[in-house]
C-alpha cells in the first residue's frame, strides 16, 4: 500500500511539474518568440557581412603577390644511441 502512495505522490509531482513547465512557457512565449527572430536576424546579418566582404576582384598572374619559396627539408632519421651489452643496474 505504501508503494502505491508512493507511485501516485511521485505520479502528481511529475505532473504538477509538466503543468508549471508549460504555464511557464505560456507566459514567456513573447520573449521566446522575440528571441527567435533575433537569432535570425543575426544570422542574416552575419550572411550578408559575409557576401559583402568575401567580394574579391579577379588579378591576372602577373600582378598577384609572388608565391613564397618553400624550403627543402630534409628526411634525417633519428640516430639511437648505441645501448650496452650489460645493463646498467644488476637485479637486486
Amino acid at each position: 500500500m505504501l508503494a502505491l502512495v508512493c507511485t501516485l505522490v511521485f505520479a502528481a509531482a511529475a505532473v504538477f511539474a509538466m503543468f508549471t513547465i508549460f504555464v511557464t512557457l505560456q507566459g514567456r512565449k513573447s520573449q521566446i518568440t522575440a528571441l527567435f527572430a533575433e537569432y535570425r536576424s543575426l544570422q542574416r546579418d552575419r550572411e550578408y557581412l559575409v557576401r559583402i566582404t568575401s567580394h574579391e576582384a579577379q588579378a591576372s598572374r602577373a600582378f598577384a603577390a609572388p608565391q613564397l619559396r618553400r624550403t627543402v627539408r630534409r628526411m634525417i632519421k633519428p640516430v639511437e644511441a648505441p645501448r650496452p651489452a650489460a645493463p646498467l643496474r644488476a637485479a637486486a
